[in-house]
């Protein structure tokens, strides 16, 4: 489901002359990867193997190998057109005074979905195997995240607690740093940070490390500090902000990732998951009940 062209275009803008000069040979040429080697590459993007190879490293990919297969998928993909191109949108909304509620509604509406169909580009399954597998398997997940991300990272805490998996969150970033002081090799720590670059988050993240879990990070596209700290990734798009007021979709996004996740979860681990959910949602229906009588 990863798309190459998808993941050329989120990293563009962070890479360097010499990165770039491949990412835009590749993205206008898409076919180049599919039938050259890496030195041939670099001399028809007039730039250089090592450079193709930190390109490689700054997508989250294995190596060149892993960007030709992707590559050859984009180019029989249906979803892209024959030279595996893909117009990608600018997720701005340019703010004036006469803008009617109707045209911000439809507005909003399209740049999310555009936003989430960049997404969906970027998911990688054996990446949300894996993750699955490591929550599964963990004797507890310390969950991590400040700002906006610490929504994302709530939302999160409470899904899996709705299945039974013990999961320790808090709004506080000093107590999210105890709780990644307390783990060890038989738990997981899960970050949440679109930037990769959260003082508060990333502290916490080493922590983590240091105590011997192994770390899951969600962030966007590209090499940043909470990624190179990370086991697993897995990806976001780089959004442009939804209004110039600061406001972003990386939390829609971020959002989607963790439906997906979860609801895998759930599918690898249904005899148990099912059940605990059932229970979760008739005592919490039984209670909302029990205060409407009270």
């Amino acid at each position: 489901m990863t798309s190459g062209l998808a993941l050329l275009k989120e990293i563009q803008a962070s890479c360097t002359d010499a990165e770039r000069k491949i990412a835009d040979h590749l993205i206008d040429n898409p076919k180049t990867a599919v039938f050259c080697t890496i030195a041939e590459l670099a001399h028809q993007a007039g730039s250089n193997p090592s450079a193709a190879i930190r390109l490689c490293k700054r997508a989250g990919l294995s190596g060149y190998r892993e960007l030709q297969l992707l590559l050859t998928k984009d180019l029989y993909s249906p979803d892209t057109g024959q030279d595996g191109s893909d117009d990608s949108p600018q997720l701005a909304i340019e703010l004036d005074s006469s803008l009617t509620v109707e045209t911000i509604a439809q507005a909003v509406i399209q740049k999310s979905k555009e936003a989430l169909d960049r997404a969906l580009s970027l998911v990688n399954p054996g990446a949300i195997e894996n993750a699955a597998a490591l929550i599964l398997q963990a004797r507890s997940v310390a969950i991590l995240g400040a700002g906006a991300s610490a929504n994302v990272a709530y939302d999160f805490f409470q899904k899996l607690t709705r299945i039974g998996i013990v999961a320790n969150f808090s709004f506080d970033a000093d107590v999210q740093t105890s709780i990644a002081c307390g783990l060890d090799e038989r738990d997981l720590g899960v970050a949440f940070s679109y930037s990769g670059r959260t003082a508060a988050t990333n502290a916490s993240a080493l922590e983590a490390k240091k105590s011997g879990a192994a770390l899951i990070a969600v962030t966007s596209v590209g090499s940043n500090p909470l990624e190179k700290m990370a086991g697993l990734v897995l990806q976001v798009p780089k959004t442009e902000p939804l209004l110039r007021t600061g406001a972003s979709l990386s939390r829609s996004t971020q959002l989607a990732i963790v439906d997906i996740l979860y609801t895998t979860i759930v599918c690898r681990s249904i005899e148990r998951s099912i059940p605990r959910l059932e229970r979760s949602m008739k005592a919490v229906h039984n209670k909302a009940h029990m205060d409407e009588l009270a």
